[in-house]
């Protein structure tokens, strides 16, 4: 028992690994809003923040929020007065939310504002989505959900908190645990109390005709079926990023945002902290392999050619920029790998054309505009002519 509570109020590495996914999304994305005009204040929710400082020193998500902020503020790139930033914490345990007060409040130097809470779950989501449902145009939202399990997280409660369109949400999950046991829960006539919540969950999101309710599935594609339930039918842009605890073991965290560009900064992070495939985090090996670089140069090709096949087919008909900065993003590349493969085929391929949609004329080299720059106008047009 003693070995458990150790393990629990120590810094486990899918523990570091997940904040520092969240650290660095709240980094570009605070840069990106404090310098809007048009964005007055932001509101960053931790709804399950819990202890904040672990017994071996480790800084959970609170604590790397605030410090995220403090950094902004203190480099000189980010100036306080121009943008007002919340931070709301919770959590059903009275002493963590006295830690983090503890902490934050004794290094707060009018960085941003902080409101505590200790309130049971329900009560914090209602209160949150109150709020949230009152946002102003010139204010934004952004929800962290890490809850001790799955129960209650509820598809009507995610859609009410991103109805108003100025909320993102990233939303951590013990997937290994829901994979292991969905069919058990399916299947369960008994009513057990652990299978009842993770049946309400996956029966919310997957009718009954689905895989996700008949097989058991590879664990990242199961990763992949929630990601894609977490749509809601195209209305939000959501990706994935596993985390990987253990060996063939995994959390996964999930984010929706219904604004493209927000879409495209959360790509940047899973590209920038797994750069062969942007997909997730992996133990590090104890002992660095004699192969290792060349297992991670095969897949980035594979990656690369991967994106050069949607691509290829999205061509099979003209395409504008704004089109292929759509394409790139949904599936999950970022626009400057778009970018290497026009270049290649520009220098390699006769078929591929550029022109310039006002003058008709082919556009100059390399100018491809898939951008968020460009992407509200149609600058030019990607075609494959046939020979």
């Amino acid at each position: 028992m003693e070995k458990k509570n150790n393990v629990k109020n120590t810094f486990q590495i899918h523990s570091r690994a997940k904040v520092e996914f969240y650290s660095t999304y709240l980094n570009r994305y605070l840069r990106i809003l404090s310098l809007s005009k048009h964005i007055q204040r932001i509101n960053i929710y931790d709804v399950f923040c819990g202890v904040g400082i672990y017994e071996d020193g480790g800084k959970g998500s609170p604590i790397a929020a605030f410090e995220t902020i403090k950094n902004l503020f203190s480099d000189g790139k980010v100036n306080k007065n121009d943008t007002q930033i919340t931070l709301i914490f919770n959590d059903g345990n009275q002493q963590k939310i006295e830690n983090v007060r503890n902490y934050i409040d004794n290094a707060n130097q009018n960085f941003c504002a902080v409101r505590y809470y200790n309130y049971d779950i329900n009560q914090m989501f209602d209160a949150v989505q109150q709020e949230i449902l009152k946002t102003a145009s010139n204010t934004r939202n952004l929800i962290f959900i890490d809850p001790y399990g799955y129960k209650e997280i509820e598809k009507e409660r995610l859609q009410n908190l991103m109805k108003n369109g100025r909320t993102e949400i990233i939303l951590f999950l013990p997937i290994s645990h829901m994979h292991q046991f969905t069919q058990t829960a399916i299947q369960d006539t008994d009513e057990i109390v652990q299978c009842k919540a993770l049946r309400k969950f996956v029966n919310s999101f997957f009718p009954a005709e689905h895989r996700i309710q008949k097989e058991k599935l590879p664990v990242m594609e199961y990763i992949q079926y929630i990601a894609e339930a977490l749509k809601f039918n195209d209305k939000f842009y959501t990706t994935s990023y596993y985390i990987e605890r253990k060996v063939g073991s995994y959390f996964s965290l999930f984010f929706m945002s219904s604004h493209i560009f927000g879409f495209e900064k959360i790509l940047e992070v899973k590209w920038a902290l797994d750069e062969e495939a942007g997909r997730g985090f992996k133990i590090p090996p104890q002992q660095k392999g004699f192969f290792d670089e060349q297992f991670a140069e095969e897949d980035k090709s594979k990656s690369a050619k991967k994106l050069e096949e949607v691509l290829l087919q999205a061509l099979s008909t003209p395409k504008t920029n704004r089109q292929i900065y759509e394409i790139t993003l949904r599936n999950e590349f970022l626009p400057k790998h778009t970018a290497e493969i026009f270049r290649k085929w520009q220098s390699n391929d006769r078929r591929f054309k550029v022109y310039d949609i006002k003058t008709g004329a082919e556009a100059r080299k390399k100018s491809f505009y898939v951008a968020w720059g460009s992407y509200r106008e149609d600058k030019v047009k990607f075609v494959i002519e046939k020979q």
